[in-house]
């Protein structure tokens, strides 16, 4: 299961930090890393800075992947983790603490994508509607904030836990992000088309319309079922405007 996870970091600044994540994640048997618009000075190729705090696990910064986009990063992917420590009015997924992250990750089959914000601000919204499930780490409120690789380690510690210990589960079959971006836009589309919302309240709409349809985790038929609902339900209203 382990090796169908990849870990996502937006737009890192620090070469130091992209090496004590690629440590932390050798440390508990993850490999795959992709970076999200990386500073000029973290690389590619990576910065010497960067293998300086990757003891033993070098080879996972000779494999990582750079991309121009979060969304380039997630291709393939059929469950986004996002993290966050920052309180917001709405999340577009259910929260969870990091430790029942792997019991939501564990039995997906196919491709599963932690995703960790930049070290000032973390993510930013339009990142965060990107993901299935966020989740958190409970810190002291006297210091709630926590490094880059210190996040890294601790989900990843979760996931290898849950996984050494068998905890696997019936397997799941997700839709991949890119089908249910699909149907997300034709939603928006949709609920503006019907006066459901209007173009002020639409982001808001969507964000309760994402974490409703994120928590029943559609498949690719379910998914295929109600953009074929939604585009009929168009069709149907766009004839009946056209009767004389």
């Amino acid at each position: 299961m382990l090796s169908r996870v990849r870990v996502v970091l937006v737009e890192p600044q620090e070469p130091m930090n992209v090496g004590a994540v690629a440590r932390a994640m050798r440390n508990f048997g993850l490999s795959r890393l992709y970076l999200v618009n990386p500073a000029p000075r973290v690389g590619p190729p990576w910065a010497r800075e960067a293998y300086w705090l990757a003891v033993h696990a070098e080879e996972v910064l000779d494999r990582a992947v750079a991309v121009s986009t979060l969304e380039d990063a997630l291709a393939g992917v059929h469950l986004v983790v996002a993290t966050t420590g920052r309180p917001r009015e709405l999340y577009p997924a259910p929260v969870v603490p990091v430790w029942e992250v792997p019991r939501h990750v564990l039995p997906v089959r196919g491709e599963v994508a932690l995703v960790f914000g930049r070290e000032t601000f973390g993510l930013t919204n339009e990142e965060l509607d990107l993901a299935h499930l966020v989740g958190t780490i409970p810190t002291a409120p006297e210091q709630p904030s926590l490094n880059l690789a210190q996040a890294v380690v601790v989900f990843a510690y979760e996931l290898f836990k849950a996984a050494s210990g068998g905890e696997v589960g019936k397997g799941e079959a997700l839709a991949e992000v890119g089908a249910l971006e699909g149907f997300f836009q034709d939603l928006g589309r949709y609920i503006l088309e019907t006066g459901f919302t209007d173009p002020h309240r639409h982001p808001y709409a969507m964000r309760r319309l994402r974490r409703i349809f994120h928590k029943a985790r559609l498949t690719p038929g379910e998914v295929q079922l109600l953009r074929g609902l939604l585009h009929q339900s168009r069709y149907a209203m766009e004839k009946k405007d056209g009767e004389p």
